[in-house]
């Protein structure tokens, strides 16, 4: 009697998979990390054998702070169910690709959507005012910690924990993996650094490029967050979205090799009337800090941040006016009456034209740079443009030759798609603006 089939692989020996060691891998996106494959290592040779997604369940297993779907308690994981696009086999072996899914960007602070995407708005709730954009794009209070309270909250590095994957065998049989390999973030080192000047500690991810060589120059990127991960983890500034990870990548790093830098914050930076504290000035020193402990050419240091990283990078640009060549600046504010510092400085700032904070904020920025004669660049993109077309909007706007440009982007063209909350564009210009290759190769460029 001919042996029940399934997909070139018997029936008997499908359920015989001898798994030995369950990884799952890792990516982050701009939406925030999500489990992307799962690998089966097992103890003999599978390859040559065909497999079935569907003998296959994947549910991804989220750490508790993450994703929190409205839950009250954050004790315990979230569990998600994945879709497996293919199955195959390698050597020892069997290797279950993902389909990503999308992650709606939490609301400040973390909330009920920043777990899978909510199908429209919810009004009348907390949900709903939250989303609807109330809170502050600077910050969390009215008042400023200071040295006191930046030096009482500081925890050094932690880290998140690692997201792991539940597989059924087609046996019936469930394994949980017992190793993660987070791509890019991995590459990131945690180290702690203390600002002699004014005592502030700062615990920081760093990544140093690979096959570094101290007798070359190397850029350095500074990226800051925004108020969403301040207190939280060291590593959750490299994994809510790509603004750290990007500049770290694989295709990023052959064409622009560099340092990337990106600090950990236990207390709000900048308030929404432009008050800094110690930390402004702790950051600086932590970027002189590195730039004299390994070959950084101080002549292409970049900063780049989003919302309450933009604006500390604002605050930074008009302190320390010569420190950085260039900076790429995220749906962020600043003071309209004190730009005069930034009329010889190399400035690219992006919003959404739905972002009531950022919008007008950006739009006074230019204006008053206009009026002390700096030529400003200003243009209007379609945030769900190709590849391609992002590519020759960037080769027409380089062609107009300013140092400051401005792009916003039509109301709800920041989402990916039709489905869309009111409110919330804020948080969804760094998921798109990041992934913008000509806007990144500006940045590199730049040198003082």
């Amino acid at each position: 009697m001919a042996c029940l089939m399934m997909g070139g692989l018997s029936a008997s020996a499908a359920k015989n998979i001898p798994v030995k060691q369950v990884t799952a891998v890792t990516e982050v996106f701009g939406d925030g990390q999500q489990v992307t494959s799962v690998v089966l290592l097992c103890d003999r040779k599978m390859e040559g054998k065909k497999l079935k997604a569907s003998s296959f369940r994947v549910r991804e297993i989220v750490p508790p702070e993450m994703r929190q779907k409205g839950r009250e308690s954050l004790t315990e994981p979230v569990y998600e169910d994945r879709e497996i696009a293919r199955v195959y086999a390698k050597g020892e072996q069997v290797v279950l690709e993902l389909v990503k899914t999308y992650h709606y960007l939490p609301p400040f602070g973390g909330g009920p959507s920043g777990g899978q995407r909510p199908q429209g708005p919810q009004s009348g709730d907390k949900v709903g005012q939250m989303q609807r954009g109330e809170r502050p794009q600077g910050g969390v209070s009215k008042t400023m910690p200071q040295r006191d309270e930046i030096l009482g909250s500081y925890k050094g590095i932690t880290k998140i924990d690692d997201f792991k994957a539940e597989v059924t065998l087609p046996s019936g049989k469930v394994l949980v993996s017992d190793k993660t390999v987070n791509l890019i973030v991995d590459d990131f080192i945690q180290l702690e650094y203390k600002d002699e000047m004014t005592g502030i500690p700062l615990a920081y991810n760093l990544f140093i490029p690979k096959d570094y060589d101290p007798a070359k120059k190397y850029p350095l990127v500074l990226f800051m967050p925004d108020a969403t991960v301040t207190g939280k983890e060291t590593t959750r500034t490299l994994t809510q979205g790509i603004g750290a990870t990007i500049w770290a990548s694989p295709e990023e790093q052959a064409k622009h090799p560099c340092f990337v830098l990106a600090p950990d914050y236990t207390q709000q930076i900048m308030s929404d009337n432009w008050v800094t504290n110690d930390y402004l000035d702790a950051t600086v020193g932590l970027v002189n800090y590195l730039a004299g402990k390994y070959s950084v050419d101080t002549d292409r240091m970049y900063t780049t941040g989003q919302s309450g990283g933009c604006m500390l990078s604002f605050a930074i640009d008009n302190k320390y006016p010569d420190l950085f060549a260039a900076s790429l600046l995220m749906a962020g504010k600043w003071d309209n009456s004190r730009v005069a510092r930034f009329a010889h400085q190399k400035m690219w700032m992006m919003c959404g034209e739905g972002d009531k904070g950022a919008l007008p904020s950006m739009t006074g920025i230019t204006t008053e740079l206009r009026k002390l004669g700096v030529k400003v660049s200003e243009a209007v993109w379609n945030g769900r443009s190709t590849p391609e077309e992002f590519d020759a909007l960037c080769k027409a706007i380089d062609a107009e030759g300013a140092d400051i440009r401005f792009v916003h982007f039509p109301q709800y063209t920041v989402f990916p798609d039709d489905d869309h909350i009111d409110g919330m564009e804020h948080l969804q210009t760094w998921r798109l603006t990041y992934t913008i290759e000509g806007v990144r190769d500006w940045l590199f460029r730049q040198s003082k």
